[in-house]
Parts: C-alpha cells; sequence; structure tokens
C-alpha cells in the first residue's frame, strides 16, 4: 500500500474505531504504522465477529456460517459473502458504531486485501481463535433461560480465545515493530504474557457486562462455580442474589489480577525508546485495574449498576502517562497501587 493511501484509510479505519470503542481508539490513536493499521484491522475484525454474534436478529446457523466465512478471509468470494451478509444485518445493529461498521465492513475488507502478504500473516490465527470463541458463544448460550458455561476450563479458554489470541497478535505486532529499529533480539515482549494479559482483559469484560449479558441468556461464570452457592443462572437475574455470588466473582477478579501481573515483565521487554508502544500496553492494564476495582464495588447483577470508569479516570491516565514512559519503576509503582486497593477491596468484601 502506498502510504498516503494507508494514512486517509486510516482515518476512516479511527471513526469507525471511535464509536465502537473509546479506550482502543485512544490506544490506536498514539501507535505508529503499520501497528496502527494491522491493530486497528485486527480490532474491527474481531468486532464484526462480535456484533454477529451478539445479535439477536441473526440465527445460530447463520452466525456460525459468517464465523466459518471469517476464517477463509482470504478468498475473495467469501469476504464479497460477508459484505452483502453484513449490509443486510445493519439496519438490525443494536447500536450506531456496529451499524456504521457493518455497513463499511466492505471498505474494511477491502483495506485488508490490500495488505501484503507478509502483513497479513498474522491475522489466520487471530481470526480463527477468535471465531472459535465465538462459537462456543452460540453453541453454549441458546437464548432464552440463562444458560452457564459448564466447567472452569470452559470459562478459561473462552478468554483464552478472544482475549488471549489478540492478546498474542498485540505481541507479534510489537515485535516485529520493535525489530525494525533495534537490533536487540533476545528480550522481545513474551507472547505468554501477552496470551495472559489478554485473557485477564476479557474476564474483566465477562464481569463488567454480567448484568446485561444474563438478560440475552449468557451466563459466562460456570455452573460448577455457581453449584458451590447453590445458584442456578437463573438466579442471577435477581440482583438480590449478588451477596450469594460475591466468592466467586471475587475468585475470579484474583484470576485477572494473577494474569495483569505478568504487565510488568511484558513492559520492560519493550524499548524505553519506544514510547508509543509503551503507552499502550499502560492505558489497558490500568484501566483494567480500575475497571476491577469498580467490579469489586458493584452489584453486577444489577443492569442499572454496570461498572464502569469515568471519562475523567480515562484522561487523567492519559495525563500521568509522560513518566511512566521512561520509567518501568514508575509503571510498577503505579500498578502495585492499584493491585493493593483491589486486594484490599476483595479481603473486605462488598456484599
Amino acid at each position: 500500500m502506498e502510504k498516503r493511501e494507508k494514512a486517509v484509510i486510516s482515518g476512516e479505519m479511527k471513526a469507525i474505531l471511535k464509536n465502537v470503542s473509546r479506550t482502543l481508539y485512544l490506544s490506536l490513536k498514539i501507535l505508529p504504522e503499520p501497528v496502527k493499521t494491522s491493530m486497528g484491522m485486527g480490532y474491527l475484525l474481531c468486532r464484526f465477529m462480535d456484533t454477529v454474534a451478539d445479535s439477536p436478529a441473526v440465527s445460530a446457523a447463520e452466525k456460525l456460517e459468517i464465523l466459518a466465512l471469517m476464517r477463509g478471509l482470504h478468498k475473495p468470494e467469501q469476504a464479497a459473502a460477508l459484505e452483502r451478509k453484513a449490509a443486510l444485518l445493519a439496519p438490525a445493529a443494536q447500536t450506531r458504531g456496529e451499524r456504521e461498521l457493518l455497513l463499511k465492513l466492505g471498505k474494511v475488507l477491502a483495506l485488508y486485501g490490500r495488505f501484503g502478504e507478509q502483513d497479513k500473516k498474522l491475522f489466520p490465527g487471530l481470526l480463527d481463535a477468535v471465531a472459535s470463541g465465538m462459537e462456543m458463544d452460540v453453541r453454549s448460550f441458546p437464548g432464552g433461560e440463562p444458560a452457564a458455561f459448564k466447567t472452569t476450563q470452559d470459562l478459561e479458554r473462552y478468554c483464552s480465545l478472544i482475549g488471549g489470541a489478540p492478546g498474542i497478535f498485540w505481541a507479534r505486532l510489537y515485535r516485529e515493530a520493535i525489530r525494525r529499529s533495534t537490533r536487540a533480539g533476545d528480550n522481545f515482549p513474551s507472547e505468554k504474557d501477552a496470551e495472559m494479559i489478554g485473557s485477564a482483559l476479557q474476564i474483566t469484560n465477562v464481569l463488567k457486562d454480567m448484568a446485561a449479558d444474563l438478560r440475552i441468556g449468557r451466563c459466562y461464570l460456570p455452573q460448577s462455580d455457581l453449584d458451590q452457592s447453590n445458584l442456578t443462572p437463573a438466579d442471577l437475574l435477581q440482583p438480590r442474589n449478588m451477596p450469594r455470588l460475591w466468592e466467586i466473582t471475587a475468585r475470579w477478579i484474583a484470576w485477572a489480577v494473577d494474569r495483569l501481573d505478568q504487565s510488568e515483565a511484558f513492559l520492560l521487554a519493550i524499548p524505553k525508546t519506544e514510547l508509543a508502544l509503551r503507552a499502550a500496553v499502560i492505558w489497558p492494564v490500568y484501566w483494567a485495574m480500575d475497571t476491577l476495582e469498580q467490579v469489586a464495588h458493584s452489584n453486577l447483577l444489577d443492569p442499572a449498576a454496570r461498572p464502569r470508569i469515568k471519562r475523567s479516570r480515562v484522561y487523567s491516565t492519559i495525563a500521568s502517562t509522560p513518566p511512566l514512559l521512561l520509567s518501568n519503576t514508575a509503571f510498577a509503582r503505579g500498578y502495585r497501587f492499584r493491585r493493593e486497593t483491589l486486594i484490599i477491596s476483595i479481603n473486605r468484601g462488598r456484599f
């Protein structure tokens, strides 16, 4: 792709991204090319699959068909079929951002088609893993009364597919960017660390969106956990049952923290000359920790009490970033403060 053409297309992609993910848009905005375009493309393709999987207007069979088509995105006929299907689904989109993504999927796919083979090589693994996670959604949750994953292994696998695989994609893009700017070759960001961080970001989403997901028939918390508190997925439709769910929630918050702990090592592997790459690690990790703190103080079963960090907190994190970019110690200090605060909240118990 010509540099000039890429800049124009990136502007259009950013407009879509801004409407479907505020925090991701802010993180992407600072990244250098070609990382920015590849990350943006990866997110938009995954978000398209998520939009389809979440749509009540699409049958389970059609959802599975679209996910299968995504695995063959390198074939022009499959890309064309996806564009047609997306246009038909657009009127039923649940948000303006999702409608725009569906209507402009053809432009997104056209950009993907102009990626060179080297740029495309990371996408098949990402798309296959995320499609597999979405298929778990479709097959596990038929709609109607809430159904639950069966075991903790199911939820851990789901987080690995939906969050961990994008984390690996992220680490590989960073590795390529670092290789272009430095000869150091032994201390690139760890894919395992990135997978764990990505899984933690996904369980954070699962916890904060619990009330809304339950009302479309999805209980990501496994039945094996619920059995320990004599709960059924249907019981979780009643906000008054949050005290009985607290210990389960606390365990999954701790699971997320254990994985976010890898962020210190991940950031350490990114040279201090790569300021944008470092910021795009710091922000989502800090925002996840802040969200988990909100989770620890919220009734997750009440649709009106969805945990969410304030816009002012998002921008204050950005404003406080400069010292963190050149100091791993400063990042660790901020992370550990959040960690200690969150652990205190868990130990005290909210309910």
